[in-house]
């Protein structure tokens, strides 16, 4: 089966309980797992930001048109008013995982 590229770019993570994560016309759904990658702290060139959340999975919850929240696998909201900020600058992703996506990193 040919390699798809499941990569996502959000245009904003919020600081908040729960981190909402904004990308226009997602189509994600409730309860669908997502896995963050290069998420970098340094250096500033390329600084996206929210490294805390580099390769965790989350659960998408409270899924919107434009806009969704993390929660773990246990159902918590994910806290990131003490991670970084997000820098919108194109670099930092997710992708879908699931049994017929990737599970690796590109990290």
């Amino acid at each position: 089966m040919p390699f798809t590229d499941y990569h996502y770019y959000p245009t904003a993570i919020s600081q908040t309980n729960p981190i909402i994560v904004a990308l226009t016309a997602h189509g994600l759904s409730n309860g669908q797992r997502v896995r963050f990658t290069n998420m970098v702290a340094m250096p500033s060139t390329v600084a996206t930001g929210m490294e805390q959340l580099n390769n965790g999975i989350y659960q998408v919850q409270g899924a919107e048109t434009d806009t969704f929240m993390l929660y773990d696998l246990n159902g918590r909201p994910v806290d990131g008013t003490a991670y970084t900020p997000f820098v919108n600058n194109g670099l930092a992703s997710f992708t879908l995982i699931g049994p017929e996506l990737d599970y690796e990193n590109e990290s």
